[in-house]
């Protein structure tokens, strides 16, 4: 028969034992990556209110951080699928002096270390921890969540990523249609740029006329013919030429006239329209506004009221001019600024769209 004393003895040890032990830990281990592909460096803070693991160990609410370097992360948390009372853990990524983004953790009792996707709570999920095992709200549980999701659009069976969006006939997003280079329709469909679903609109922007640019030859051809020809806006080094004045064309045949052909370093650039019929829309190219080019004079006037009125460009001796800096306009009238008032033998162009 043991002794009292014995007794004392052998529930002081049998407490002590109780008192020091630990409470199960799961271990969580993974290497981190940015976004753009480099090892995450910086400090990871986790944070957790106050919670009875599974062995009834009291785990006081806390903070940690844990160093990350070259993206090694490993730290030891008590399981919170299995506690006795509802526990999560708050984790906020630090790095480049700022917060980056933060998540929640639900770790569950591992014997093998676990990866940050094994705990990782699905952003949007919802759970309510404890034992045994963790509680998931489908869609169906929260009263008008479904009704609220309908109203959002929905992948189609043409969805392709890396597409424009086009919305089908169900209000679905599907992935537009044809090759890569078409350019896209109000209604969805595609064809090659420049043109649209009623035929014969196209329009040929920066081309490079073909012919030797020696200094000597006078004659360049474009690959189309214009129409009209007055939608040919051609650049020399940037510059705006003026049809008769410093070429002529003829068909899809460009001719310099003499002082004007190009130098073997200069650059060439084209740009027209071909049979372009857009319903109430009209082009007006290269007009010459009425008003005295004198140096004194700063108030001109176009034959038509461009619309819209941003569309209206003006050039001066071949250099476009920045409105309401070189100059203003309202309805048909031009005013250039001070300092930027045309002078004697200055060339004033000006194209614009206009309503039909």
């Amino acid at each position: 028969m043991f002794s009292f004393r014995r007794w004392l003895l052998f529930a002081a040890l049998a407490l002590g034992s109780r008192l020091g032990a630990q409470p199960p830990l799961t271990t969580i281990q993974d290497i981190l990556y940015t976004a753009d592909g480099n090892l995450f460096n910086g400090v990871v803070t986790i944070a957790w209110k106050t919670f009875e693991a599974s062995d009834t160990s009291y785990i006081s609410g806390s903070v940690t951080q844990v160093q990350i370097a070259s993206g090694n992360l490993f730290v030891q948390l008590v399981p919170t699928t299995t506690s006795n009372s509802p526990a999560s853990y708050t984790v906020e990524y630090n790095g480049e002096h700022r917060t980056q983004f933060t998540e929640t953790w639900i770790v569950p009792p591992s014997t093998t270390p676990l990866r940050v996707r094994d705990v990782r709570l699905p952003p949007g999920a919802v759970t309510t921890q404890g034992p045994p095992a963790v509680t998931i709200v489908q869609i169906s549980d929260v009263s008008g969540l479904q009704s609220a999701l309908n109203l959002r659009p929905s992948m189609g069976p043409a969805f392709t990523v890396s597409r424009s969006a086009v919305i089908n006939a169900s209000g679905s997003i599907d992935g537009a249609s044809g090759n890569l280079t078409d350019c896209l329709h109000v209604d969805g469909t595609s064809g090659s740029c420049g043109t649209t679903s009623s035929a014969g609109t196209s329009f040929i922007d920066g081309e490079i006329p073909t012919g030797t640019m020696d200094g000597v030859n006078a004659t360049f051809t474009l690959s189309n013919t214009p129409n009209p020809a007055s939608s040919v806006a051609l650049y020399r080094n940037g510059l705006l030429l003026k049809q008769t004045g410093d070429y002529t064309i003829s068909g899809n045949t460009i001719v310099f006239v003499a002082g004007a052909v190009p130098q073997p370093s200069d650059v060439l650039e084209a740009s027209y329209r071909m049979g372009v019929t857009l319903s109430g829309v009209g082009f007006v190219d290269g007009e010459t506004p009425g008003g005295s080019v004198n140096g004194v004079n700063a108030s001109f006037t176009l034959a038509q009221t461009p619309s819209p009125a941003s569309s209206l460009a003006v050039f001066r001796n071949g250099i476009r001019m920045k409105s309401g800096l070189d100059f203003s306009s309202a309805g048909n009238a031009i005013t250039f600024a001070a300092g930027y008032v045309p002078q004697i033998g200055d060339i004033v162009q000006c194209s614009y769209r206009i309503s039909q």
